[in-house]
């Protein structure tokens, strides 16, 4: 017997055919957005509140259709765990066999008459997961890859499913850690991807008492709930100087741009590792004007002074990192005529009642700005968004904020934070830091407002 070819959609599918009638929203939305890949929309990724029924509803419904719709396809679906898959989807694979009496269900495959198949394995192997691609053409045996609890596969599996030619993909798995190729998804990556969120108040099945239970165990702040029901990434969240959360949130609700104002510049040097940064904000207008890697230090001083002329800077209004390294960049910026501003971060904050050091000042201050929607940032590139949101706060011996060294991070595998020193280095230095009033500070000032006060003095 031949595989009957659907037509319908995945949700259409899953209820006429599957005979799923109590689909929620939630199940519908992703299943449609699974089937839109047949026509170029993106991939998906969903974190969903734990025994909300991702894997039985959705998972095993798009696997069915999916081979339903193209008999000769290829489903390759793997998880963190071999249990998952042996024990939670191909069990709700068979839930639906004898709907499909040619089909061939084994243990943890699954073969159609037309040579189709679901494979589903478990590796912390990258080269099982290399090279699936269709072996006639995308139209006829397309390769559909899902990662099931998607939290727990190493990023060197997704990188190499990247490696692989799919129309469809799937990443599906309640909240973790907030780092790695899945939490990228919701976060510095969200543009390539449809997204959604599933909390376990939109799972009617989910008893309440026990979320009422959950809740007066944990508290709603704690990670283990804010994961459990309310799907989002919170572990170790509450230690980010700024977490991707509130950094997405804030990138939502951007105030309007305007360069009236201040002019600070930052510069964060390399010195022949990492990246050398240079970031401007103009009024409240900031981004990286650029971030390169340049092993000479002479050729990268070069490059700067160029770039402050390109830009229009003058000496007052750019700032550097003089700490380590970074003395060596300024001088040699100076012997080619151009004076700026020395950063130091380990010197005393402006605050020290609050801060440890100057740069933790600078991370928890800009950070707070870009919170309360003081600043327009436009659209940050997957690489700034993550170092803004991996730099975790820390207590001082006395009892201070300061922000994690660059060597902790570097030993924890977590990228050199250069872009986020530069682009929260140009929002709090400048007048914040030397005491200068600006113009901009002063028309926002009470003072200007009296009848007493007088205009402006210009002159100089």
């Amino acid at each position: 017997m031949r595989t009957q070819r659907t037509i319908l959609s995945p949700s259409e599918f899953a209820y006429f055919q599957l005979g799923q009638k109590s689909l929620y929203d939630w199940q519908i939305e992703c299943l449609e957005a699974i089937g839109l890949q047949e026509f170029g929309g993106p991939p998906v990724a969903v974190a969903a509140a734990n025994g909300s029924g991702k894997t039985a509803k959705v998972v095993a419904s798009a696997v069915l259709w999916f081979l339903s719709r193209f008999p000769r396809g290829q489903v390759v679906v793997t998880s963190g765990s071999f249990r998952q898959v042996e024990k939670q989807l191909w069990p709700a694979l068979r839930v639906h066999q004898r709907r499909f009496p040619a089909w061939n269900f084994l243990m943890t495959e699954l073969k159609t008459p037309e040579g189709g198949f679901a494979l589903g394995f478990s590796t912390d192997d990258p080269g099982r997961a290399e090279g699936w691609h269709p072996k006639i053409d995308r139209a006829t045996d397309p390769v559909f890859i899902i990662v099931d609890e998607a939290k727990t596969v190493p990023d060197a599996v997704f990188e190499a499913f990247d490696r692989c030619t799919r129309v469809f993909q799937l990443w599906v798995s309640s909240p973790g850690k907030p780092w790695g190729q899945f939490y990228d998804a919701f976060h510095a990556n969200r543009k390539f991807y449809w997204t959604r969120k599933v909390a376990s108040i939109e799972c009617p099945h989910i008893d309440p008492a026990k979320r009422a239970r959950d809740l007066e165990k944990y508290g709603p702040d704690h990670p283990v709930y804010r994961s459990m029901h309310d799907a989002e990434f919170t572990e170790d969240a509450e230690r980010l100087i700024l977490a991707p959360d509130r950094l997405t949130k804030a990138l939502d609700g951007q105030p309007q741009p305007n360069e009236n104002g201040e002019v600070v510049a930052f510069c964060d040097f390399a010195a022949g590792r990492d990246e050398n940064v240079l970031a401007i904000r103009r009024g409240n207008m900031a981004k990286i004007a650029k971030a390169w890697v340049e092993k000479n230090t002479m050729q990268a001083a070069r490059e700067f002074v160029h770039l402050f002329k390109v830009n229009g800077l003058h000496p007052g209004q750019v700032w550097g990192d003089a700490d380590g390294l970074g003395t060596v960049m300024i001088d040699a910026i100076e012997e080619l005529g151009f004076h700026i501003m020395r950063f130091h971060g380990g010197q005393a904050a402006s605050d020290p009642d609050e801060y440890a050091n100057l740069i933790g000042e600078v991370w928890h201050v800009g950070a707070r700005e870009i919170e309360r929607g003081r600043i327009h940032l436009g659209q940050l590139d997957p690489e700034t968004f993550k170092q803004l949101t991996t730099r975790k706060s820390e207590w001082s011996e006395n009892g201070k904020l300061r922000a994690e060294s660059k060597d902790k991070m570097r030993d924890e595998g977590r990228h050199s934070p250069d872009r986020g020193d530069g682009l929260l280095g140009c929002i709090v230095c400048g007048s914040r830091l030397s005491g200068a009033v600006t113009a901009q500070a002063a028309e926002a000032s009470s003072v200007i407002a009296s009848p007493f006060a007088t205009g402006h003095v210009g002159g100089w």
